[in-house]
């Protein structure tokens, strides 16, 4: 469940769970990147729960950056998983070599997984290439915001300024979309992150954090 929650954090996801350094901040009335505020040494703790109830916990720690094709990201993970997060402008985006979904699998992705000021109802899309067997051909992912502003109660805890992102996906057939479904539907409060990610099988949940100034 874990690496599904880096994919909805990468993702959203993946998941996995959403990623920048304070110093991104502009001042009043500009993009902060604060939806991903991923210090060095910042933690956050989640847990998985599937359709039968089971629950996974463990802890996400930013451990740093790294420089990829000249950007600069941040590593987050943990002893098993890990994603790297950037964010410029209110744009968001994360690299991770996971994603598997109806039979699907991509390596090594790159996607912008949220628009800090995209206004409600907007959409935007990246094109991955996937695999399904011996089949190869091109996704599009569609990240749609669906909620802006709201307040969301996770775990008894209201989070304020959250927006809400849907992740579709479509894969290329002879040269037509053919609908894959819903990934998941990712909520990130601002000053925090992911605060949960649901999915037809599993939802993740924050249940602590600890921000690294």
């Amino acid at each position: 469940m874990k690496h599904l929650h880096a994919l909805l954090l990468f993702l959203a996801g993946c998941t996995l769970l959403i990623a920048c350094s304070k110093e991104m901040s502009h001042g009043p009335g500009f993009p902060t990147c604060d939806y991903a505020p991923y210090t060095t040494n910042s933690s956050f703790s989640y847990i998985d729960v599937n359709k039968t109830q089971d629950t996974i916990s463990y802890t996400l720690t930013v451990s740093g950056d790294t420089t990829i094709k000249g950007t600069t990201y941040k590593i987050v993970g943990d002893d098993s998983v890990f994603f790297c997060s950037s964010c410029k402008d209110g744009n968001y985006t994360q690299i991770a070599s996971i994603l598997t979904f109806q039979g699907y699998k991509a390596d090594s992705l790159q996607l912008t997984y949220l628009k800090e000021t995209a206004p409600m109802g907007s959409s935007w899309s990246d094109t991955v290439t996937v695999s399904n067997g011996t089949l190869t051909t091109k996704a599009i992912l569609q990240h749609t915001i669906t909620q802006k502003g709201v307040t969301k109660t996770v775990n008894g805890k209201n989070y304020l300024d959250v927006i809400a992102v849907k992740l579709d996906a479509s894969a290329i057939v002879l040269n037509n979309p053919v609908s894959i479904g819903t990934i998941s539907t990712s909520y990130y409060a601002k000053g925090i992150g992911l605060i949960e990610a649901d999915q037809e099988d599993d939802t993740i949940k924050l249940v602590s954090y600890i921000l690294k100034p």
